[in-house]
């Protein structure tokens, strides 16, 4: 498949193309032939048909992510809806490794993404900046860099990265425990609490979606050149975007608060190329965990849709440890840090970490500040008015017309969705029985997406890649709801509910 893709203003220059902030949409759909109804005289004699494209799912990858790395390649998650009405989701048998409880993702695209032709990537910043770190601790971190790039030229080590003073400042100075933001079933009495029960993992879901809704903004947009720059997470909240650096150090930071041994892991996604993400591995767990900060998931190193590639580095409150494996596949890895045949430590027995003393540049405390209801509710309606226009204006010329009822219901079965996914809970089933009384006289077919909140024709452009609008004929009824759930700091979750209805024909 080839797209066309054309730069703002026809700009190729470099600054212009890894600022662009278009994304491309991988929509898969079901076709099918719908009958139409016939009149008694032309039953026996006249077939009537029209074509129906239902949407399933998607695959969504920032452009700037292909321009900058060139190409990326690998299984990608399919974001399939749930429910998904009209179709049944086949159950699996086979279960998630120590959680018996999970099902494994139902699809996954195995694809390959490049430009053509392959435009120049944008030159890379050599960074060097100011620092209060010791004199000590920075010769080391140089050295130590150095003789592990010489081995492994590929890998991106580090062990300091810029403020946003523009100091460079060691990496374990980011992470240390924070306070838990208000969220149900997520509160600083879990940091006793929490062990490795189903009541933990909930925690660690609910923490990882609140994480992944904090809008995410690329250094290579905020800043000319490939510069990472790091917030503290209480800049980052204030801030209210960052990339993925500043997401993990703040999913890091909430799971030290819960006793969970963590660690922040750079390496390479099939998503975005270099990444940073967050690993847990605890005593009771045979393989390690992967929590993407893009979009709350998790996934053990072993698992096949883990869109994790390559791990070289691992960071926590004390100490930094550089693969120095042959292999960087995470289901081929060894995670023993204390092996220093694999794990190169920054502080070891030439370096200890006494050596350099240093304090957290993070705060002891954090606000989380309310959000007005009164503001959620004016933004959801204006969301939901701006819709129904579209909805309008795509479907020209043909009637749009509004099923009221089922649309009443889909708002009521919108307001449980979010604490329903954040822990990956919910009974289908008493969905779909919901919408029974409307089943029986009509054909439904429908679903949920939900995203975060970051502007509105972010909203108005997912939706639209559903097509589901496109239905040549004024015999369909459309139904539409728009709910968002607050979390503090004016952090959104979006959901929408879009379905539409064909009456059933008498046989």
């Amino acid at each position: 498949m080839r797209l066309i893709k054309v730069p703002p203003d026809n700009d190729f220059d470099a600054s212009s193309l890894q600022r662009c902030r278009d994304i491309l949409y991988i929509n898969i759909f079901d076709q099918l032939d719908v009958d139409l109804p016939t009149t008694d005289r032309e039953r026996d004699q006249v077939i009537r048909k029209r074509i129906a494209r239902n949407w399933l799912g998607s695959v969504k990858i920032p452009f700037s992510n292909i321009y900058i790395n060139g190409r990326l390649e690998g299984s990608y998650r399919l974001s399939v809806p749930n429910p998904l009405l009209g179709y049944v989701r086949e159950k699996l048998n086979q279960s998630r490794i120590e959680n018996n409880a999970a099902q494994l993702p139902a699809s996954v695209l195995r694809m390959f993404v490049t430009m053509e032709p392959i435009l120049a990537p944008p030159e890379t910043i050599q960074q060097s900046f100011d620092s209060t770190e010791s004199l000590a601790l920075l010769h080391r971190a140089r050295a130590w860099v150095e003789e592990l790039n010489k081995k492994f030229p590929t890998r991106d080590y580090k062990a300091t990265v810029a403020d946003i003073n523009g100091r460079a400042v060691f990496i374990p100075r980011f992470l240390r425990p924070l306070p838990l933001p208000p969220l149900p079933g997520a509160t600083s009495d879990d940091a006793t609490t929490a062990t490795s029960t189903a009541s933990g993992t909930d925690t660690q879901q609910r923490l990882a979606r609140f994480v992944s809704l904090i809008p995410f903004l690329a250094d290579t947009i905020t800043f000319p050149g490939i510069c990472d720059i790091w917030e503290t997470s209480d800049q980052f909240l204030r801030t209210m975007a960052g990339d993925d650096e500043e997401h993990a150090v703040l999913l890091n930071n909430y799971f030290l608060r819960l006793n969970r041994k963590s660690w922040i892991a750079m390496g390479v996604s099939i998503y975005s190329g270099p990444c940073c993400f967050v690993l847990t591995k605890e005593d009771t767990q045979r393989f390690p965990i992967c929590w993407s900060v893009a979009d709350g998931h998790d996934a053990a190193t072993i698992d096949t849709w883990n869109p994790i590639r390559s791990i070289y580095l691992l960071a926590n409150e004390e100490n930094i440890w550089a693969n120095i494996q042959e292999q960087d596949l995470p289901s081929r890895m060894s995670f023993d840090v204390t092996n220093t045949k694999q794990w190169k430590p920054f502080f070891d027995r030439s370096f200890p970490r006494d050596v350099a003393q240093w304090s957290s540049v993070q705060p002891s405390d954090i606000n989380y500040e309310q959000t007005r209801d009164e503001d959620v509710q004016s933004l959801e309606k204006h969301i939901l008015e701006v819709l129904r226009h579209k909805f309008v204006e795509w479907r020209e010329p043909n009637v749009t017309r509004w099923h009221w009822a089922c649309q009443k219901r889909l708002q009521a079965i919108l307001k449980r969705k979010e604490i329903q996914s954040s822990v990956g809970h919910g009974n289908t089933n008493d969905m779909e029985q919901e919408l029974a009384e409307f089943q029986g006289m009509h054909e439904i077919t429908g679903f949920p997406l939900q995203m975060p909140y970051s502007n509105v024709q972010t909203i108005v452009d997912a939706v639209y890649s559903t097509k589901i609008f496109e239905h040549s004929t004024n015999d369909i009824e459309f139904a539409l709801a728009v709910h968002i759930h607050p979390y503090p700091n004016n952090i959104l979750a979006v959901w929408i509910y879009l379905a539409h209805l064909v009456r059933k024909t008498a046989v």
